[in-house]
């Protein structure tokens, strides 16, 4: 047989090493050993490696905890100044007894207050998601409206530098995405394509479909481009290129988390310049659904905020599905599956808190449950979501690796609905969806 074991020895001078033994065992023909071949080979190197890597770890996981508790302590203590600075600052401009000249201190200080917030919340953001704390919920988001909103609010700036927006908008797209996410990720893209472009300039906003599964956004600018060899360091945190010459304000973070925030949707960001030029970023996104046909008249560049589809109206009949699950890929899994059924609708949280603000905020007709989550587990998930007279109707499923019989029997005996076990049978799924939901509609009506 074989002989395979790491054991210590401590060598004649007392040092102590690991060594790994390999060997093959000859018996003779009474089946005594007769003799071992092998190697051995000393590991203590390794074994030493392993162990400063596994350190190493923890250390990094502490560190990164540490960072971010620091950075949201930190941001409450700023923002509590900022906010008697600003609150103060605002009630002086509306002083009528204040001289000119006061009044146009005031209006600096409000103004330097204003970008130093934005400045905090945008190094608070930025540390959230590197620290992996931010809440991404990823769901059918209709793209129009998005768009519409952004440009309302983009064109006030627009105007103030006689810069003309057009757009080429596609209807009936929807994406999966977070909603608040993806237009603070749009807005940061046009104000940019703003701020850096020339009196007079224009900005375009075109989408097209990449791929069968993907949709790309371009905001194209006519500014004074990016020279090739500086588009690299664009993504870094805190890089201006030259911003400070030109006298434009910002915290040069807004990129960063930009490709950060649309990476972690599942996305990618780019950009391509021509110096003198212009620019034009791009994010790409996974697409829920695409309108089956695209008349060519209908894609024809129009004004703005004509983007709004009557058709969309039937959106309304879908039925809400949340999944509380901490795993990415269990979550991206549950997303193919319900991805065949037009009329469900999926909302995932990663977090059970960020489930239980999902279900207060948006009452779904019916919530998948992870049991085994960090912090918190389903059954005192459920125990809370029982408890809220408004949810406590809600069929709760769990879904579980446990299968044992009598884990069942504890599900079912705490008030689950049902009971799924990982790996999850689609079959079952898909009756339990039949069972719950349209018991649902009747009730409803």
């Amino acid at each position: 047989g074989m002989h395979d074991v790491v054991h210590r020895i401590v060598r004649p001078d007392g040092t102590v090493r690991h060594v790994h033994e390999l060997a093959r065992a000859e018996l003779n023909a009474t089946g005594q050993v007769e003799r071992l071949f092998g190697t051995v080979q000393d590991v203590t190197e390794r074994m030493m490696a392993e162990a400063a890597l596994l350190e190493a770890r923890v250390a990094a996981d502490r560190a990164n905890q540490a960072k971010s508790e620091f950075l949201s302590s930190m941001s409450h203590e700023l923002r509590t100044p900022m906010n008697a600075i600003l609150g103060f600052g605002k009630l002086l401009q509306y002083d009528d007894t204040l001289s000119e000249e006061h009044r146009d201190s005031v209006l600096e200080i409000t103004k330097a207050g204003d970008h130093l917030l934005e400045l905090i919340n945008e190094v608070l953001d930025l540390a959230k998601i590197e620290s992996g704390h931010i809440d991404l919920s990823l769901e059918p988001v209709d793209l129009c409206p998005v768009l519409n909103e952004c440009i309302a609010l983009i064109g006030i700036l627009a105007g103030k530098r006689k810069i003309h927006l057009s757009h080429n908008g596609v209807q009936g797209v929807v994406l999966r995405t977070d909603r608040t996410r993806l237009k603070q990720v749009l807005l940061n893209l046009l104000s940019n394509a703003i701020k850096y472009n020339r009196e007079g300039g224009s900005v375009h906003l075109d989408i097209k479909p990449h791929g069968i599964d993907r949709l790309r956004i371009l905001v194209s600018d006519t500014g004074i481009g990016i020279p090739a060899a500086r588009l690299k360091e664009l993504f870094l945190p805190f890089s201006r290129l030259g911003a400070d010459i030109n006298g434009i304000e910002g915290t040069g973070i807004g990129l960063t988390i930009t490709r950060r925030i649309v990476e972690l949707m599942g996305g990618s960001v780019d950009v391509t310049s021509e110096v003198g030029v212009g620019s034009t970023f791009w994010i790409e996104l996974p697409i829920e659904s695409m309108p089956i046909t695209t008349s060519p008249q209908k894609a024809s560049a129009s004004a703005y905020p004509s983007l709004a589809d009557p058709s969309l109206g039937d959106l309304g009949e879908q039925q809400l599905v949340l999944y509380i699950e901490d795993n990415p890929s269990n979550l991206r899994l549950m997303v193919k599956i319900l991805g065949a059924r037009k009329h469900l609708r999926l909302l995932t949280a990663h977090t059970p808190e960020l489930g239980l603000d999902l279900a207060r905020a948006r009452k779904p007709a019916l919530i998948l449950l992870d049991i085994n989550m960090p912090g918190m587990d389903g059954y005192q998930v459920l125990n809370l979501l029982k408890a809220d007279a408004r949810l406590k109707s809600i069929p709760v499923v769990a879904v579980t690796a446990n299968a044992m019989p009598r884990d069942i029997e504890r599900g079912m005996a705490a008030g689950f609905s049902d009971y799924l076990t990982k790996p999850i049978d689609f079959v079952k799924l898909y009756n339990l969806f039949d069972k719950y939901l349209q018991d649902n509609q009747t009730r409803e009506g």
